[in-house]
């Protein structure tokens, strides 16, 4: 059965896992949906064809300029919707994608 939460997840597991862990996996969905791994700095992430650290999604986010940052949020809307079904840890307020 195909799911559309990252990693696999299904419905469940997506509500019960905590804010922190979901912005975590919803960064490395975005970087290797982007192939981002590709150009990457890290040979870490080269070398597993895969990020490996979630923090690559704002580093190459911060060099882009302004222009290419919005196109790459607007495509990851969607999946940054993602972040909000049944959250309710006091996740209001947070930085979205």
């Amino acid at each position: 059965m195909p799911t559309k939460y990252p990693f696999g997840m299904t419905y469940t597991q997506w509500r019960r896992t905590p804010f922190r862990i979901r912005h975590r996996l919803m960064a490395l969905t975005i970087n290797n949906h982007f192939r981002y791994w590709r150009s990457c700095a890290d040979a870490r992430c080269r070398r597993a064809r895969a990020c490996q650290d979630y923090l690559c999604y704002w580093r190459r986010l911060h060099k882009m300029p302004i222009e290419d940052a919005q196109r790459v949020r607007a495509a990851a809307a969607p999946l940054a919707k993602l972040l909000w079904i049944g959250c309710s840890k006091g996740a209001e307020g947070r930085q979205r994608f």
